[in-house]
């Protein structure tokens, strides 16, 4: 079986994210099965959302409003895979409706990692007019609804997205399969405390305090306002707060955090390098909110967490309280309360070693559900389907 790899997201350029490191761990596995697997890319990431967003956010009068950028941009990714010779594929498996929109080939897989519309809106500065947001809705609408309609068959990361697609634009429930994110278990591992304490020297983070480390983009969907505000009412020593990031919230997170000195708000971290910092911490904080329709689907921050065998808190929304259960491999609270979250950490901190068996079967839960090569066998479950199906209606 020879497969190509589409998405908009370049994966061999940005190496930190969900969506970026699913597709590298999926090419990963799937060569690992023997399969023949080539990636088409478009060479720099053509997009660049947060740059576009940081330029209007910066200068809101710009000739250009961020409409006309976002739609240029789009449309040279559609130009790239127009471009495309595919022929010789026996599956397409596109990781964004941008990437499946222009192309043609009757064996398409889609994996849909979000929701480009409604997301287009979330990251969108609040200087942007509501018009604006509009037409970057509508347009994004008009390829989703296009995209979803070419495919054989759809992959959702989770029970939301799935039902987003069946009740949005019709598509068949029996053609639609939930597979949550893979995570590398080799490189997202437990550590002993002693390699704990040689990380935190390494990274410069206090050795004896209770690290919590929050590993998310700076969006609202993302929740990070609230994980900052719940922080700042937290300036013992005792405990030490690391955010990694990109995004428009950055500096509203600097400011919230302004007189703490227990705090770190780190640019985003490449995957390889990041591990260290999830071993180095006591806890993670999945912080996700539910904002302009946008729920988080199975936060990849989150399964590297249970993977390394650590404390993970996560809010009760999308993909996460489908994986998370409460008191048994993680804790699960109410989203947008920073109370809950300082309830939590002190929680966790005070019986951090009672709840060693909890830490286990994190651990265990992602080895078993999310190990990337087991993640893979299933995709390719789903390639073979469409194959079948496809042989017989002919």
């Amino acid at each position: 079986m020879k497969i190509a790899m589409l998405s908009g997201d370049n994966s061999k350029v940005v190496t930190y994210g969900g969506k970026h490191v699913h597709q590298n761990l999926l090419e990963l596995g799937l060569k690992k099965l023997g399969y023949d697997v080539i990636t088409f890319y478009p060479p720099v990431e053509t997009k660049r959302w947060i740059r576009i967003l940081k330029t209007v956010s910066s200068n809101p009068f710009s000739v250009f409003s961020l409409y006309v950028r976002y739609k240029r941009n789009i449309e040279k990714e559609l130009r790239y895979f127009s471009s495309l010779k595919l022929d010789e594929f026996d599956v397409i498996h596109c990781h964004d409706v941008v990437s499946l929109y222009p192309i043609s080939h009757p064996l398409t897989v889609l994996t849909l990692h979000g929701y480009l519309a409604r997301e287009s809106i979330n990251y969108s500065p609040e200087s942007v007019s509501e018009k604006d947001k509009q037409k970057i809705f509508d347009f994004c609408m008009q390829i989703e609804k296009q995209a979803v309609q070419k495919a054989e068959h759809i992959i959702t990361v989770d029970s939301r997205l799935r039902n987003y697609v069946i009740q949005e634009f019709g598509y068949p429930e029996d053609k639609i399969t939930v597979i949550y994110n893979a995570v590398d278990t080799d490189l997202f591992s437990p550590v002993t405390d002693d390699v704990k304490i040689s990380l935190r020297n390494e990274l410069g983070l206090p050795e004896d305090a209770f690290i919590v480390l929050v590993p998310r983009r700076y969006m609202k969907k993302n929740g990070v306002d609230y994980a900052a505000c719940a922080f700042s009412k937290i300036k013992s020593d005792d405990y030490f707060f690391v955010f990694a990031g990109r995004g428009p919230l950055k500096s509203e997170i600097q400011e919230i955090l302004k007189d703490n000195k227990n705090a770190l708000v780190l640019d985003a971290v490449p995957n390889y390098e990041i591990h260290k910092y999830y071993k180095a911490a006591d806890l993670i904080l999945i912080p996700s909110v539910t904002s302009d329709n946008v729920e988080e689907a199975t936060s990849l921050s989150m399964l590297e967490g249970m993977a390394c065998g650590k404390v993970v808190v996560c809010t009760n929304i999308g993909g996460m309280k489908e994986v998370v259960k409460h008191m048994e491999n993680g804790l699960i609270i109410e989203q947008k309360n920073p109370d809950a979250i300082i309830e939590a950490l002190q929680y966790a901190k005070n019986n951090y070693d009672s709840l060693s068996e909890l830490r286990k079967k994190a651990r265990e839960y992602a080895v078993k559900h999310h190990s990337y090569t087991e993640h893979a066998k299933r995709i390719v479950e789903v390639y073979n389907k469409v194959l079948s199906e496809t042989r017989r209606s002919q």
